[in-house]
């Protein structure tokens, strides 16, 4: 029984999709159309019920037009399309992301990493990241290894990081006043997991406040 067989009334994830070799697409393309499989050396199609999700960071169409992705495939997958921002333009998700990691790897090194320095989390809010959440996952793997105490410095981070070079900010967005501001309140929502109280702790503003600032920047909060 292969994959695709043993995923029968389950979801099947082609992570990817953009490297797979033309020979392959054309294999995918039929089983998507037909919704069946013959097994290697099998004389009988077996039927699928399965949910397709594919996954790629090329530009299919792009691919398309230099013919290294069919487009007869693109369409048969693109049915719903979801695109997820590059890091660099959700910044209020890198500390999130950071102390997830550092707990991951605390685990995974036997170490007791509690937080970065500011000065680390300013460099981290600010680097362009041209390898995504992957590329944040490996700085902080190697900075938990690397720290020596409870707290992650400038000097646990790769040198690509440290060095003053202009390209670490050539991709960072310019944004409005408002933005900044929607981009902060979330920020503080996501680190008090959404708590009214802590939230206007934090940023020194009353409830009322808080909630017309939410209201104006559209900014969704629920009960608690």
């Amino acid at each position: 029984m292969g994959l695709f067989e043993s995923a029968a009334g389950g979801t099947v994830l082609l992570d990817e999709i953009g490297e797979m070799p033309m020979s392959m697409q054309v294999k995918l393309l039929h089983v998507l159309q037909e919704r069946q499989i013959l097994r290697v050396g099998g004389t009988r199609s077996i039927d699928l019920d399965i949910r397709i999700i594919a996954a790629t960071n090329v530009d299919l169409k792009k691919a398309i037009d230099e013919g290294r992705f069919r487009e007869d495939l693109f369409y048969r997958l693109n049915v719903v399309g979801i695109h997820l921002p590059k890091l660099r333009e959700k910044r209020e998700d890198i500390s999130l992301l950071c102390a997830y990691f550092i707990d991951k790897f605390n685990l995974a090194f036997n170490k007791k990493v509690k937080k970065l320095s500011p000065q680390t989390l300013e460099l981290l809010n600010r680097y362009h990241y041209p390898g995504n959440v992957r590329e944040l996952e490996n700085i902080i793997q190697r900075a938990v290894a690397l720290a020596e105490g409870t707290t992650i410095h400038l000097r646990d981070l790769p040198a690509r990081l440290t060095q003053d070079k202009p390209w670490h900010f050539a991709d960072e967005k310019l944004l409005s006043m408002d933005d900044m501001e929607k981009g902060h309140i979330l920020k503080v929502l996501n680190s008090t997991g959404f708590n009214k109280t802590e939230t206007c702790s934090i940023l020194k503003l009353s409830r009322t406040t808080l909630w017309r600032r939410m209201k104006k920047l559209n900014i969704p909060f629920p009960d608690n």
